[in-house]
């Protein structure tokens, strides 16, 4: 039986320890072509990433009335369109780039609007709704959704790859394993990052590198996951 079959949880844990070194270890190895599948993604981002600054100042405004309430830059729907295209794509080279290797990214990372990306961003909106909603309630409840989403969560990585989405069941210390090798090393960061007071610079380079952490060690869950329960069907 496939990865494209139906699985069922058969594992007791998963090795966290041995998971995140295999993270560190792939980011090292892989970094040039981890860097040009980076290349389309970026271009297509850069038009929001230079409006960011005006728009941390009108949400500033709006949120803590900080400074004067001004008006959306001009083409900011657009530009924010363009950013959330251009995440999905480095999210699904990345994904593709560690479940299927590098002949199964595009050169420079290019990703065209395909069955697989409206199959990967209707997933993706549902999970984000999904996570994000919660914070008008209580900021508490959002690791709490985003634990119990993880099965589901797993199927971007199927669909990146082009595996149908599937029912895929975990126990709950694989589950609590993926979500600490998942957000526990970000977290961490974030809040040294917070202690030191560091600059903007190395703050947003800091945000930079969360999101190839989450992608790659999530992927690399993944695989854990799927070769452990092949395994056991077969």
């Amino acid at each position: 039986m496939c990865i494209r079959d139906r699985f069922k949880s058969i594992m007791i844990n998963i090795p966290i320890k041995q998971t995140i070194l295999a993270t560190l270890a792939f980011t090292f190895s892989n970094w040039q072509k981890l860097l040009e599948l980076s290349i389309f993604p970026l271009l297509a981002a850069i038009p929001f990433i230079t409006i960011l600054p005006e728009l941390m100042t009108i949400l500033q405004s709006q949120l803590f009335g900080v400074g004067e309430i001004q008006e959306y830059p001009r083409f900011y729907e657009l530009y924010l369109l363009l950013f959330d295209y251009a995440y999905m794509a480095l999210i699904i080279n990345i994904y593709r780039f560690v479940v299927s290797g590098p002949q199964s990214v595009a050169r420079l990372g290019v990703v065209f609007p395909n069955l697989r990306l409206g199959r990967f961003f209707l997933l993706f909106i549902v999970l984000s709704i999904a996570t994000q909603f919660p914070i008008f309630i209580s900021p508490f409840l959002v690791p709490i959704i985003y634990f119990l989403l993880i099965p589901i969560s797993l199927n971007l990585v199927s669909l990146a790859n082009d595996v149908s989405y599937k029912k895929i069941k975990l126990s709950l210390s694989v589950q609590f394993g993926v979500l600490i090798i998942k957000l526990g090393v970000p977290v961490v960061l974030v809040g040294l990052i917070i202690l030191l007071g560091v600059g903007e610079i190395i703050f947003w380079s800091a945000m930079l590198l969360i999101i190839y952490w989450m992608a790659i060690s999530f992927a690399l869950c993944y695989k854990v996951i799927m070769a452990n329960n092949s395994t056991q069907n077969h």
